[in-house]
């Protein structure tokens, strides 16, 4: 049957800290403090039937055979129209329930203090063993991991044990690359693990401010190690969070690329803090935008494969006037100087 729905809706399970939900994106709650679509309010860890799962699920999906659109999805970018098969299944898979992490980047959605994020949650091995010994899940799923810095997390070792490197999952991780894991090594050489390291910096100075810990030296040998020969499918990325007046100049960038090439990395991720967006109800500015295009121009001139990752994917443009040198430079220097909403998220 065609409809405007998405796979997430379909398919996919996020594991929150205190919510079983479909998604975690939800563009259009998230500005105002909602909730994505929710399957289980107050879940904490408790097993899953496939009748109890997919009644939820199938909520949703009715409002979108029926030409509408649920209240959580709206505004978001990845609905599209294709023919939606009625088969019940999970093919993706989020874990973002933890919120330890060994680093404290100045763009941190967790806002938690640092030694107030924690590992003490619920398991989340059992709850997917069981779904896979029902069938719910199937050999092929992906495995996307959010929350704290993963290889820090309590399961860190076993779940990538029982996907990663049993084959039984495709698994993407971002990782502060602080502590190296052998594990992680090994399912990135078996190709059945990709990882994301957003150092956002060329420089020890810029990468301090950011992270707020000092690791620099240590982070760009551990991506070094991952990104070490064996690896063929570009299984390691490098991301560059655009921070509005800390790191969107075009110096900084570029001692970025000559990192990426002397590790080894062949491609490069360019994103936008996502609360600088958020705060302009998921739009980027014109001169942000700009910036961003430049470097993935530069960083495809350079030989990287690029991607333009999600804020730049999904949001809207800010409109401007008619483009031409006058307001080119106005626009550039309120930017820059007059920035009230950069200087009120990074003073702190």
């Amino acid at each position: 049957m065609k409809y405007k729905s998405c796979n997430l809706i379909q398919h996919g399970l996020c594991f929150f800290c205190n919510d079983l939900v479909s998604c975690c994106f939800s563009p259009n709650d998230q500005i105002n403090g909602g909730h994505p679509p929710t399957i289980i309010h107050n879940y904490n860890g408790e097993l899953l039937s496939k009748k109890g799962l997919f009644e939820k699920i199938n909520e949703f999906n009715y409002i979108f055979k029926q030409g509408n659109c649920p209240r959580e999805c709206l505004n978001c970018y990845k609905i599209e129209e294709k023919d939606w098969e009625e088969k019940q299944y999970i093919n993706s898979i989020t874990i973002t329930h933890f919120s330890h992490c060994n680093a404290d980047c100045i763009y941190c959605s967790n806002n938690l203090k640092k030694e107030e994020r924690t590992n003490d949650v619920y398991e989340i091995l059992p709850v997917l063993r069981d779904l896979k010994k029902q069938g719910i899940i199937e050999k092929g799923v992906e495995l996307h991991i959010g929350g704290g810095e993963f290889t820090i997390y309590k399961e860190c070792d076993n779940l990538l044990e029982e996907f990663a490197l049993s084959g039984f999952a495709n698994v993407y991780i971002p990782t502060n690359a602080i502590k190296f894991s052998d594990k992680l090594d090994l399912a990135i050489k078996q190709g059945n693990a990709g990882i994301i390291v957003s150092i956002d910096a060329g420089t020890k100075q810029t990468y301090r401010k950011i992270k707020r810990v000092d690791a620099f030296e240590k982070v760009v040998e551990n991506i070094k190690r991952y990104a070490s020969k064996g690896t063929e499918r570009n299984e390691v990325s490098l991301k560059y969070i655009i921070i509005p007046t800390i790191n969107d100049n075009l110096k900084e960038f570029k001692n970025f690329l000559k990192i990426a090439k002397d590790v080894g990395v062949k491609n490069i991720i360019i994103d936008v803090d996502a609360r600088y967006s958020r705060l302009l109800n998921h739009n980027i500015d014109y001169t942000l935008l700009n910036i961003g295009k430049k470097y993935e121009e530069i960083a495809k001139a350079s030989g990287f494969t690029t991607e333009m990752y999600s804020f730049f994917s999904q949001c809207e443009i800010i409109k401007t006037e008619k483009e031409n040198i006058f307001n080119k430079i106005k626009n550039e220097i309120k930017y820059r100087y007059f920035n009230k909403l950069a200087k009120e998220l990074y003073s702190k």
